[in-house]
């Protein structure tokens, strides 16, 4: 029985050929490398995404990289559009600087004028234009002048004033101060002096539980400014004697004239009206 097991498998080995390393499904390079050598339905599959092209089209190792070419000369008359002149200024400041001669430097400075002219043509007729529409001319919003830049800050004094003083009816401030900053000594006049101007309350708020000489008397306001995130004094703050909303008017040392300018536009005016 062996040797008729024996004879059949020699007869079979005989009959298909030699076998070749390609056609054994078991015999083959790697399951890392992308299908090189793609020349039987066994050729080697990666065990990743794999694109074909990659190894094609990858330089060489040790290949060199083309040097970039350099930007080429553009003359004065040839130019026609802003990108060109921009170009070609960068190029000849480039090597102007790196070469600083003196047909190099002339070279720059005569595309440079050429660039401060075509700018004070554009200047020119920007200011034309605009004096002749009033919709584009930003002077009539915020004056520029000297006569009237005179109106214009009288009118928003008057303005500061009635918004303070409508303000005072229904809202204070709280100056939160500590006794040994010396800031919070040289803002409390200024509070203060504001508070007699316009006739605003101000409640003075120490963060240290001591006063100081414009407010000897102070709450304690430790517990408060935890629970507003006073972090920094002087603060000043705003506050609602109907609803007990209060909102941030600044921190640090700030004048009257400071304080009053922020009242006014931060409680007054919308974002851009008056900038």
């Amino acid at each position: 029985m062996r040797s008729n097991l024996s004879i059949l498998i020699a007869s079979a080995l005989a009959l298909s050929g030699p076998v070749h390393a390609t056609d054994n499904p078991l015999d083959y390079p790697s399951i890392w490398s992308c299908r090189a050598g793609d020349v039987s339905p066994y050729a080697p599959r990666t065990n990743w995404y794999c694109d074909d092209t990659d190894q094609a089209q990858s330089p060489a190792p040790g290949a060199a990289s083309a040097p970039s070419a350099a930007p080429q000369r553009i003359e004065i008359p040839d130019i026609r559009t802003a990108e060109q002149m921009r170009k070609e200024l960068a190029r000849r400041l480039d090597l102007a600087t790196m070469e600083p001669t003196d047909d190099h430097i002339r070279d720059y400075l005569q595309l440079w004028q050429v660039t401060q002219q075509k700018g004070s043509t554009f200047a020119d007729a920007w200011r034309r234009v605009v004096w002749q529409d009033p919709a584009l001319d930003y002077t009539l919003t915020r004056p520029a002048n000297n006569a009237a830049i005179k109106v214009f800050d009288t009118q928003r004094d008057q303005d500061q004033e009635t918004q303070l003083r409508a303000l005072a009816k229904d809202h204070g401030l709280i100056f939160f101060f500590r006794s040994d900053c010396p800031y919070c000594h040289a803002m409390a006049p200024a509070v203060k002096m504001l508070a007699d101007k316009y006739g605003i309350d101000v409640l003075g708020v120490s963060v240290d539980g001591r006063g100081i000489d414009e407010f000897r008397h102070p709450a304690d306001g430790r517990a408060q400014a935890v629970a507003w995130g006073v972090e920094r004094v002087p603060a000043l703050f705003i506050g609602s004697k109907q609803t007990g909303d209060h909102a941030a008017i600044g921190f640090g040392a700030m004048s009257v004239s400071e304080i009053v300018n922020r009242l006014f536009v931060l409680t007054g005016t919308q974002p851009g009206q008056t900038f």
